[in-house]
C-alpha cells in the first residue's frame, strides 16, 4: 500500500507540473517584453520640527522685530513650495493672567513684512524648498513685531504658529 501512496504522489506532482508549464507553439515569439511603472507624488517637507521655542521676546513699547525660528523646506518637484500660516490664538499672543490680555503682532516670512494672522492664515506660494536625493533643505526666517505700548497688563504671553508645507 505504500508503493501505492508513492505512485499517486508521483503521478499527481508530473500532471500538476505539466498543467502549470507552458508550451512552445510554431507561432511563438523569440523575444519577452515585462513593462513596469511606478508613481511618486509630489511632495513637500520640512525638517524644522515641532518644538520651536522663543521664551525671551521683548514685549515693551519698542514693537522690535524679532526672530522666532527658521522654516526648512524640501520638495521632490525642482520648485518652490506653498506654506500657510496659522495662529492657535487668531494672531495674537495670549497672556497667562486672569484677563487672558492679549497683544496683536504681525509676522515677517522671507522679508514680506506685516502680515496679519488675525484675518485668517496666511499663504506664501514662494516659499524657497531645497530639492534632490540627499534631502538638502532651504531655509527661511520668520520673525514677529508684537505691537505692544508698554502699558500691557503683567503675564507670560504666548502663541504657537503652525506651518503647513505643500508643492506649489
Amino acid at each position: 500500500m505504500n508503493t501505492l501512496l508513492k505512485t499517486l504522489l508521483v503521478a499527481t506532482a508530473i500532471t500538476s507540473a505539466a498543467a502549470n508549464a507552458a508550451n512552445v507553439t510554431s507561432t511563438s515569439a523569440s523575444e519577452a517584453k515585462f513593462s513596469f511603472a511606478g508613481k511618486i507624488d509630489p511632495m513637500c517637507k520640512t525638517s524644522s520640527g515641532t518644538t520651536n521655542s522663543v521664551t525671551n521676546l521683548v514685549l515693551d513699547a519698542s514693537q522690535q522685530i524679532q526672530d522666532i525660528g527658521t522654516l526648512d523646506v524640501w520638495c521632490n518637484t525642482g520648485k518652490n513650495a506653498t506654506t500657510e500660516y496659522t495662529s492657535a490664538n487668531g494672531g495674537f499672543l495670549v497672556a497667562d493672567n486672569a484677563q487672558s490680555s492679549k497683544i496683536a503682532y504681525t509676522l515677517t516670512v522671507d522679508g514680506i513684512s506685516d502680515i496679519n494672522l488675525q484675518t485668517g492664515k496666511y499663504s506664501h506660494t514662494a516659499t524657497l524648498a531645497g530639492t534632490g536625493i540627499s534631502g538638502d533643505t532651504k531655509a527661511t526666517a520668520l520673525k514677529i513685531k508684537p505691537l505692544s505700548n508698554g502699558l500691557n497688563d503683567a503675564g507670560t504671553y504666548s502663541d504657537t504658529i503652525t506651518v503647513t508645507v505643500s508643492p506649489n
